[in-house]
């Protein structure tokens, strides 16, 4: 895992995008620093949905000798997901096993948490859910003194993937609000995000409306900070599908009207089309 906002935080002066520009034409290139450097731009490019930049950035690498093994890792995590995310699902599985391998051999070298924390990812991403749930058990067993919130942020997020996955949405909430907590506890804008996003979501699928909106409010201004479009998109969007849950019409409008639908993707933009055609939003006046 190369967290680039743990990177990032290092100048906070300029936008983690042009940071890590500047640091990487800094360095010498295929050297340890570039290398380094490059996997917080996966790393970057990926939270921020930028899949075509990213796989821009990925393809030239692929064929090149002698990569460094964390960082073919990465390589290969980062493609498998890309591949997933564009249906090419054999291709994906043929990437995500490469990976796998080479994070069993980190493991048993260096036993360190976020790997397995990658390995039981790359399972969930597979279908593999009774594996994932197994190694992410052992994490948090052998690691139950572990105070460190990023830590404690990446187990929870990808528990209650798993939760949410089995229809066990209660648990799934639990899970992504201690994720929240320790988010925030780290400070990191972009991982406050989608925490408060993820545990948003979840109660609202509960029918927890109102928590569901406080949380989603919430993360307006980390949104306007970190400058996301793609999840300031989302959250308003839903803020806009709450609202009209709520028969707060006049609010539902005024999220809705925000929403940079070129940011959306299929299944949000359908949801779009749908709150845009209500007869009580038609009716308000803009």
């Amino acid at each position: 895992m190369s967290d680039h906002e743990s990177f990032c935080a290092q100048n906070k002066s300029i936008s983690c995008e042009l940071h890590l520009q500047q640091q990487l034409a800094a360095a010498t290139p295929y050297s340890a620093p570039w290398y380094k450097i490059t996997a917080y731009q996966l790393d970057y490019l990926f939270d921020h949905h930028k899949f075509t930049e990213l796989q821009h950035r990925i393809e030239p690498l692929l064929n090149k000798e002698r990569l460094p093994q964390s960082f073919a890792v990465q390589l290969y995590f980062y493609y498998a997901k890309v591949l997933n995310q564009q249906k090419k699902h054999d291709e994906a599985l043929l990437y995500a096993n490469k990976a796998m391998a080479g994070l069993e051999q980190i493991y048993q070298m260096f036993g360190e948490p976020f790997r397995l924390l990658e390995l039981a990812n790359l399972q969930h991403q597979l279908g593999a859910n009774d594996k994932a749930r197994e190694i992410l058990t052992y994490t948090e067993q052998r690691f139950a003194k572990s105070k460190d919130p990023l830590f404690r942020f990446e187990l929870n997020s990808n528990k209650a993937l798993l939760s949410h996955a089995a229809g066990e949405l209660a648990k799934a909430a639990s899970e992504r609000q201690l994720a929240l907590k320790a988010a925030l506890e780290l400070g990191h804008n972009g991982k406050i995000i989608v925490a408060y996003g993820n545990f948003a979501r979840t109660v609202q699928l509960l029918g927890q409306l109102e928590l569901a909106r406080d949380n989603y409010l919430a993360s307006l201004p980390y949104l306007q900070t970190e400058n996301n479009l793609i999840l300031t998109a989302i959250h308003k969007l839903r803020l806009a599908e709450i609202f009209s849950q709520l028969q707060d019409y006049p609010q539902a409008q005024h999220y809705l009207i925000q929403v940079n639908q070129l940011k959306l993707s299929d299944g949000h933009l359908q949801l779009y089309q749908q709150l845009a055609n209500q007869p009580q939003l038609q009716a308000l006046p803009e």
